[in-house]
């Protein structure tokens, strides 16, 4: 086996990874763009200090629901991140317990498998995560957008 060989896997994974973050990049960009656009929309088609609070109002009730539920999706991921963590603890002390020179290598081997894995499978799941709650965020922009244009 060669060493390019050995080492693609960890390649794959770093690759991966650089496209989700380029992927929750862009979506983060676009979300910005859109929020700006919804924020000058409410500015320049408020009619009096009234109009303001009822579509503040209503923002905030759109907002707070899918805000909530994006926190929980956030912990859910600290706590399976705990769990793994408590995991890479175990393993990491078997590997300190080797039984011969190949069964510690093993067990080392084993342990960075799983670890990368894992940051692989949290990068992933923060992106989806971070990109379900930008879409909804954009999705609530354009729906309270439609009508603040339809006013003007």
């Amino acid at each position: 086996m060669t060493t390019e060989q050995k080492n693609k896997p960890v390649t794959d994974l770093f690759e991966q990874a650089m496209k989700s973050y380029e992927q929750a990049l862009k979506t983060g960009m676009k979300m910005q763009e859109e929020s700006a656009k919804v924020f000058s929309d409410l500015v320049t088609h408020a009619t009096s200090p009234q109009d303001w609070q009822k579509q503040m109002k209503s923002v905030a009730d759109g907002f707070i629901p899918q805000t909530q539920k994006t926190v929980d999706e956030g912990l859910k991921l600290i706590d399976q991140a705990s769990k793994s963590s408590i995991e890479f603890l175990k393993k990491a002390v078997a590997v300190g317990q080797p039984t011969t020179t190949a069964d510690g290598q093993a067990k080392m081997l084993g342990l960075w498998e799983a670890t990368l894995n894992a940051m692989r499978d949290t990068a992933v799941a923060v992106t989806q995560s971070h990109n379900k709650a930008i879409e909804s965020w954009v999705a609530y922009a354009r729906k309270t957008a439609v009508p603040a244009a339809a006013k003007a």
